[in-house]
């Protein structure tokens, strides 16, 4: 009965040891493949297999970060995953626990995004000289997005609590898909088509994944804008999201909320400055009963002129500040550091896709011309051992036994070489290549 190894690790034991290497060693990777089983249990948590041609893993992207997922996984889809490597001690199983998914396309998306945005800065399209003056007062706003989205809904919450006058027309468009770009870009052009034209529009669009807002990137939307006579303000997406309309635009909110609020100022704003310009125009009618030269008419004009200047100019003031307040405020700039990281991310990504086939190509190569030094040394080394064998072959006793010589050797099994070394009496055998012949001396002639 054998006796167990002194050293001899448990299962327990390996299984940690195996869990230990595969955590610290697999701490943080990127896997490319397609999802297949999906589950979403009750328990929030998200349960799939990554495979490709060839291999597949086990995958699980626990509740807390299901929630932020910015991309949703569906069955037979294509990803890129983010996560670390995790044992489950009990089995002895592995999987990858994923914190991010992204599309496998992300990163040629992005690589465009950057083709595109540097195109259309040639052009001069988001040069802010172009920009148009967006009104303070507008009595009506044209709005392009889809009926049905979220966004129209919040848009119209937002202006609800602004003054009764405003008139709103929705230009509906589709803006999500192919046939997106084209859709927003003939909206826009029925709002300048009507009769009681809009005094600015709003474009705007609830957030997304970057295939999602990727019509915003359209060569035609972006033209549709620069060639819009009236000035329009976009809302696409979240504070992180930036497209090319967004860039084009006249001014950039940061949601479709936001938009809303910028396009007109609320009640509460108004109401203070009308009490202002009622009190002055009341002054200006008691002076004119203390016997002022001025008439009403022409002194509540000059008035009701100088207010509304003065209003542009600091509504202006305050739209401007508040724009640059906004891409200062820190939040702000850590979601535009965020998002050149992820673009920056997107783009290593790409290149990573185009270097990799090079390197296969070249270690194909490399391996290509190893096999035929490998060859060609082993086809030279097996030429000498050939010339080396055949040598030895010609050496060989039994060779040189065939041409007609013969070994001689004593009664002890020693070869004789000389004739000095012999008696006349002695035994001696003669051997051949086909046999031995026993010999008795009877006369040695030693040669002088």
């Amino acid at each position: 009965m054998s006796t167990p190894l002194v050293n001899a690790l448990t299962v327990t034991e390996l299984t940690a040891r195996i869990k230990q290497v595969l955590e610290q060693g697999f701490s943080r990777i990127e896997v490319t493949g397609e999802i297949s089983r999906l589950t979403k249990p009750s328990s929030g948590h998200i349960y799939f297999t990554i495979k490709d041609s060839h291999a597949a893993i086990s995958a699980v992207v626990w509740r807390n970060a299901a929630t932020r997922l910015k991309t949703r996984p569906k069955d037979g889809q294509a990803y890129v995953f983010t996560g670390h490597l995790s044992l489950y001690e009990p089995r002895g199983s592995y999987q990858l626990v994923v914190t991010s998914i992204t599309s496998a396309g992300a990163g040629r998306l992005a690589e465009e995004f950057e083709r595109r945005k540097a195109l259309f800065a040639e052009r001069g399209w988001f040069d802010t000289d172009s920009k148009k003056a967006v009104p303070t007062f507008p009595k009506h706003i044209g709005i392009v997005t889809s009926q049905t989205a979220a966004a129209f809904e919040d848009v119209k919450k937002v202006l609800h609590t602004r003054p009764a006058w405003l008139n709103i027309t929705l230009s509906p468009a589709v803006v999500q898909g192919e046939s997106a770009p084209q859709s927003i870009a003939h909206a826009i052009e029925k709002l300048h088509k009507l009769t009681d034209r809009p005094d600015v529009l709003l474009l705007v669009r609830g957030g997304g994944s970057m295939e999602d807002l990727w019509c915003f990137n359209d060569e035609r939307v972006v033209q549709a804008i620069m060639d819009a006579e009236i000035p329009i303000i976009s809302g696409i997406g979240h504070e992180i999201d930036t497209t090319l309309a967004d860039l084009a635009a006249d001014i950039r909110a940061a949601t479709p909320s936001n938009a809303a609020e910028i396009v007109c100022p609320a009640k509460e704003t108004l109401r203070p400055q009308v009490q202002r310009a009622q009190h002055r125009l009341q002054q200006a009618i008691n002076s004119y009963k203390d016997g002022k030269h001025w008439t009403l008419e022409r002194y509540t004009n000059q008035l009701h002129n100088a207010y509304r200047q003065g209003l542009q100019q600091k509504h202006n003031q305050i739209r401007q500040l508040y724009v640059r307040l906004h891409q200062h405020e820190p939040n702000q700039a850590l979601r535009n550091q965020t998002q050149q990281f992820y673009t920056m991310k997107q783009r290593l990504f790409a290149a990573a896709q185009r270097i990799a086939p090079q390197r296969k190509q070249h270690l194909a190569e490399q391996q290509h011309l190893l096999r035929l030094a490998y060859k060609n040394t082993e086809q030279k080394h097996r030429q000498q051992w050939q010339k080396r064998h055949e040598q030895l072959l010609a050496m060989n006793p039994k060779h040189v036994l065939k041409r007609g010589y013969a070994i001689t050797t004593d009664e002890h099994g020693s070869i004789i070489t000389s004739a000095k070394k012999l008696q006349a009496g002695e035994s001696i055998s003669l051997h051949y290549h086909d046999g031995v012949v026993k010999s008795t001396i009877n006369k040695i002639t030693r040669s002088t």
